[in-house]
């Protein structure tokens, strides 16, 4: 038998090679491209400037942020077209404190992540009044480490609407790049109410720039959005889905996530999707919708009457404010009332109800620790407010904490410290924690307590035993033991905060003259009624606080365990208005940021000088009113005047 020649062996060795390297490249695809693909459902956070620029005009009926609340609602209703399942929150800045304040740390999540939560949101907008600073590089900082936490179950973006830029010296660009851009999933975008090219350039690092400044503008920067990211906007939540091939075989248990409905106990199948020819695309659904001016509804609930002053009486009462005095291009501003109580006031009590046992707070496994950045220290966190005019905080008494510990297997060595109040309930307050090595006194750590979802978050710590303190408040604990591959959970029992209140001009003085009406701004309860001149003890949490001031003030506080919190309140000064004719009613406005008159009050001038007098707390105003009983075509009078602590400003109004 003829042996095979040389050709014939390197041709039969060329095959066997190339069959081996076909083999091989089929092998690895299979490895390379089966892997699966996680798809997760759409998150967009709206980032709303609230500062006292927009109140500013947007167009000649309505003001920049009437206008900016019309397009959070008319994105939601388009993109909710296309998919439902899309979810949204809100977060604004600048509508907590007045520009005269300057805080560049006045940012709050308004309306959390939810599904269907439209009429929540043109709630919430409704009743937020632009007043002070654009801390936008804090906002964004906030959204990354506070809203944000779910970025392997979620596809974050964030629209920001605003009308200019940062006033707080934050650097946009390097919060974008340090903190957010780990978390953001999708483009984000920036909607400009003004037309303001510098501003594009500002923003490049955030987002893509689009300038809605005019009506018509509106429709296609919503297209854009919904077309730029059409793929991820059509992902339903009904569960995490998987984009597979044919070379995956079905094994392993099925992807959830903790804030799904519990997944079925049968096992989930992959299944091969049936081509499907190209589908032709759609134009988005676009939904504006102009709203219609809607009348305040009249309060379900009675109020409790004001407090009356002795020595000046009260002509009315404040009420519901037309729009009988406003001025052109005012009418819109006017639809938002600025003093619209957010609390219910079911009951009065005169004081505290003692908490009652509840049941112990749940020890569930806990999940492994999320790395948040230090907040700076409280004296940093907030511009100082003039002297005189800031919340002082005295520690009670001096306290030490006991405490009661539960372990977990954990993968790293972390610390949960709970504050109670011994009988199974559970504090939220956040308050800054130093926490020092026993031995050396070394300081390890200066952080603040962060809850998510009433849980406080794991802290990272070496093996050893440390001491942990709550400046401001002289509360300490002692001995508290970190093991290595443990989570230590430490129950710690604390005291009540409490409240009252001062004259900065008269300390010694007795507040007699307001009351308070306090309530937990997280839960639903009674509102407390208490009187200026009493301190009285409260659970620590966070609390809205409403002082009978005219107008009224307004705080919202975090409360302390342990802390007293004294609540500064300006002395009056007098208004008198000086006519001894009939004058028919009038409207006073006050004075809110920079340059803003919103208005609180109305009254009768019948010509009684010894009546025509009002308490106001010091500041500008403006008195509004119509000559010869106005008509129709008539225009409101405008008289500026200010009003100084103990001091009588006297009006005489031109007929």
């Amino acid at each position: 038998m003829k042996k095979p020649g040389r050709k014939v062996v390197w041709r039969r060795l060329h095959c066997s090679t190339g069959a081996l390297v076909l083999w091989l490249l089929i092998t690895c695809a299979g490895k390379l491209y089966a892997q699966p693909e996680v798809q997760k459902p759409a998150r967009i956070l709206f980032l709303l400037d609230a500062s006292s620029s927009m109140l500013s005009d947007w167009n000649t009926t309505e003001n920049r942020f009437h206008a900016a609340s019309r397009l959070i609602t008319a994105i939601v209703d388009s993109i909710h077209k296309v998919n439902p399942d899309v979810a949204f929150a809100v977060r604004a800045f600048g509508n907590q404190y007045p520009a005269q304040d300057k805080n560049c740390y006045d940012t709050r999540l308004e309306v959390p992540f939810g599904l269907s939560n439209e009429v929540q949101i043109r709630a919430r907008l409704k009743y937020l009044v632009p007043r002070g600073y654009s801390p936008i590089a804090w906002s964004l900082k906030e959204t990354a480490e506070n809203d944000f936490t779910e970025s392997n179950a979620y596809s974050y973006s964030i629209i920001l609407i605003t009308d200019g830029g940062e006033s707080c010296g934050g650097d946009i660009c390097a919060t974008v790049t340090t903190l957010l851009a780990k978390k953001i999933s999708f483009k984000p975008y920036i909607l400009s109410l003004v037309d303001y090219e510098p501003l594009r350039e500002q923003y490049a690092c955030l987002g893509k720039y689009l300038i809605v400044a005019r009506e018509k503008d509106i429709v296609p920067a919503i297209n854009t959005i919904i077309n730029d990211n059409r793929k991820i906007l059509t992902i339903k939540t009904g569960g995490l889905k998987r984009t597979v091939t044919a070379a995956e075989a079905p094994k392993g248990e099925p992807i959830t996530r903790r804030s799904l409905p519990p997944v079925s106990a049968s096992p989930v199948v992959p299944v091969q999707p049936a081509p499907v020819a190209p589908a032709k695309k759609e134009e988005p659904v676009v939904i504006v919708k102009k709203e219609e001016p809607v009348k305040t509804p009249e309060p379900i609930v009675a109020r409790p009457a004001p407090v009356t002053i002795d020595r000046i009486p009260q002509i009315t009462r404040p009420g519901r404010l037309g729009l009988l005095f406003t001025l052109p291009g005012e009418e819109r501003m006017v639809k938002v009332p600025p003093l619209k109580l957010t609390i219910r006031i079911e009951e009065e009590t005169p004081a505290p109800v003692p908490v009652r046992s509840t049941p112990t707070p749940r020890t569930s496994a806990t999940a492994p620790p999320r790395t948040t950045a230090v907040r700076p220290p409280a004296a940093t966190r907030k511009p100082a407010p003039p002297v005189g005019d800031a919340i002082e905080s005295t520690p009670r008494k001096e306290e030490t904490l006991t405490y009661v510990v539960k372990t977990e297997e954990a993968k790293e060595s972390t610390l949960q410290i709970y504050f109670t109040n011994g009988q199974g309930k559970a504090y939220r307050t956040e308050p800054r924690m130093v926490i020092r090595d026993s031995k050396t006194g070394r300081e390890v750590k200066n952080i603040y307590r962060n809850v998510t979802n009433g849980e406080p978050d794991p802290i990272k710590l070496d093996p050893g035993t440390y001491d942990v303190e709550m400046p401001g408040s002289r509360s300490k604990a002692s001995g508290i033991v970190i093991e290595a591959g443990k989570n230590k959970k430490y129950y710690m029992r604390v005291g009540a905060g409490s409240l009252s209140f001062f004259y900065p001009t008269a300390p010694n003085r007795p507040v007699k003259e307001f009351q308070a009406r306090v309530s937990k701004r997280f839960e639903n309860g009674p509102v407390v009624n208490q009187g200026c001149d009493d301190e009285l003890p409260y659970d620590p949490d966070n609390y809205h606080v409403e002082i009978t001031t005219m107008p009224p003030t307004l705080l919202n506080m975090d409360l302390e365990f342990n802390v007293n919190k004294r609540i500064p309140i300006k002395e009056e000064g007098t208004m008198q208005i000086t006519n001894k004719t009939n004058v028919g009613k009038i409207q006073l406005w006050y004075q809110m940021g920079d340059r803003t008159f919103v208005p609180f009050y109305e009254m009768m001038i019948a010509g009684r000088v010894d009546l025509q007098k009002l308490n106001l707390q010091p500041g500008n105003y403006q008195v509004r009113y119509y000559k010869g009983g106005g008509g129709p075509m008539a225009k409101a009078e405008v008289k500026l005047f200010s009003i100084k602590s103990n001091t009588t400003t006297k009006l005489e109004l031109e007929l």
